[in-house]
């Protein structure tokens, strides 16, 4: 049986609002890593954050992309559950890079944005990653 259309684009489209809204985010989470005011007694802390910053907005980029191209619904939730694992991961590395930090003028704003948008944004990747397995587990099922 193939998968339901509707179900599908619910399972692995990413809603513009939340996009634009993530992007605008990553953006000053990046303005935050480049030019704001944040100190740590450790040598090299700011240009790691600034790389996994970056990597996060890749990543952010991947998860949101549109899977349309991608000829069969399987391959298309498996990338969407791909990109979802590589969305946790880079979460985490950038979250504990982003607790080494102890002082700075922006401190306080980077802890906010990035408290922001990495709960949101785990959210949406639950939430996510529990209708992508539910269709391929349907799927599975029905071939059985």
């Amino acid at each position: 049986m193939d998968f339901d259309p509707a179900a599908l684009q619910a399972a692995v489209a990413l809603d513009a609002d939340s996009r634009d809204r993530w992007r605008r985010e990553w953006g000053l989470l990046m303005d935050l890593a480049v030019w704001g005011d944040l100190r740590s007694g450790q040598i090299g802390l700011t240009g790691k954050l600034r790389k996994r910053v970056l990597e996060f907005g890749e990543r952010l980029r991947s998860y949101g992309n549109d899977r349309s191209w991608i000829p069969h619904p399987r391959e298309q939730i498996k990338n969407a559950l791909s990109t979802s694992l590589q969305m946790r991961e880079s979460l985490e590395k950038l979250g504990e890079i982003a607790e080494q930090f102890n002082d700075g003028a922006d401190l306080a704003a980077l802890r906010a944005v990035w408290k922001a948008i990495s709960a949101a944004l785990m959210a949406d990747v639950v939430t996510r990653e529990g209708l992508l397995v539910q269709l391929l587990n349907q799927q599975y099922q029905e071939e059985v």
